[in-house]
């Protein structure tokens, strides 16, 4: 049992809230599926990926595109080609079945018109064939839709055609519901059923597993959490080695749950000349959303010669507050000739009240006069 390796893994996360067919109702809760999961992934205490190497649709970043399927198809081509461990592809939204049986997954602009349907959504063939001939190892396919929708009136007919349009050749697929039951999006809910159930775990832990949360563990728990709350039993399929593969640590068993105390515990251990050990700590704090555990992550893993993750370490510090780090960004930026850049992380932190902030800032701009 494993984690991915961050840096040699890509995410691609699709999900759509808002239709503009009238018959296909807005599932709102998809939107923060999308935003947390992201989350999870990116976290120290998920998968760990670089921020850039788990695409999805952001309102604050329109240009990634993600709305239709030439944007799509482009993003998932490149995820496939670049994945060298872990390919994971996640799709939250309306799931269609054409008049010929082939599931369709919907986009914004979506008909549910049966004769419209492979016109305006995508063909999951064409996600098939991608994740089929992707180079990753391990590659994932997460479905939280319906498989029926409103394209089709008796689902008893086409329950086998979709069920075997999921056995993906080399991936392993989890699945919300079975092929001829809906999945769950409770109104006003902060997230569909499945996925809000997969977020609980990815973030708390559980009791009932051991020390990594691998697919088949997440599939055992989601089967037994869902029922009992009425939901659909989800499905999983074609685990072979890959349902061992580990989306996050069992954060039950991590040992120290106050995040002071691992910011604690990592200094101690830096100290003590134990580099990997300091390294899981402060991954474990910066999960909990503290910036100086972010920033002395960056500084460990800059040592280390991580020099990429570092750096994404440390910028995270910095947008969350942490004015070592901005003065930090500030100096190295530069120190790199982006005097742009540095003025930027110089003034904020100067403003924040970092003597050493202000006083480099003051030396900047007269050089730049």
């Amino acid at each position: 049992m494993r984690l991915p390796d961050p840096l040699r893994s890509r995410a691609v996360l699709l999900g759509f809230d808002k239709y503009t067919d009238p018959d296909l109702p807005g599932l709102p809760a998809v939107a923060r599926n999308i935003d947390d999961l992201a989350t999870a992934l990116t976290s120290p205490w998920g998968t760990a990926l670089p921020d850039k190497h788990c695409v999805r649709r952001r309102e604050a970043a329109p240009t990634v595109g993600l709305a239709d399927a030439l944007s799509i198809g482009a993003h998932l081509g490149a995820a496939a080609e670049e994945a060298e461990d872990l390919l994971l592809v996640y799709y939250a939204g309306h799931g269609l079945i054409g008049p010929d049986g082939e599931l369709y997954l919907s986009l914004p602009g979506t008909s549910s018109k049966p004769d419209l349907v492979a016109w305006t959504g995508i063909p999951f063939s064409l996600v098939r064939r991608t994740l089929a001939n992707a180079r990753a190892g391990s590659r994932v396919l997460i479905l939280d839709c319906c498989f029926s929708g409103l394209a089709i009136d008796a689902m008893a007919t086409t329950a086998s055609v979709v069920a075997g349009q999921l056995a993906v050749a080399g991936t392993c697929t989890l699945a919300s519901s079975p092929a001829n039951r809906p999945s769950s999006a409770p109104v006003d809910a902060s997230y569909t059923a499945y996925t809000g159930e997969l977020l609980d775990l990815l973030r708390y832990g559980t009791a009932d597993a051991a020390e990594f949360l691998t697919l088949q563990t997440i599939h055992e728990h989601l089967s037994r959490v869902l029922p009992g709350k009425g939901h659909p039993r989800p499905e999983l399929r074609n685990t072979h080695t890959v349902g061992h593969l580990a989306l996050a640590r069992n954060r039950v068993h991590s040992g120290i749950s106050d995040p002071v105390a691992m910011v604690r515990e990592a200094a101690r251990l830096d100290r003590l000349g134990d580099s990997a050990g300091a390294v899981r700590w402060y991954r474990e704090a910066a999960g909990s959303g503290r910036p100086d555990a972010m920033r002395e992550l960056g500084r460990l893993l800059e040592r280390d010669g991580s020099r990429v993750e570092a750096g994404m370490w440390r910028l995270r510090a910095a947008e969350s507050g942490d004015l070592a780090a901005m003065h930090e960004l500030g100096v190295s930026s530069w120190h790199t000739g982006n005097l742009a850049q540095a003025e930027s992380w110089l003034s904020r932190a100067a403003a924040a009240g970092l003597p050493e902030a202000a006083e480099d800032l003051k030396r900047l701009l007269r050089r730049r006069k």
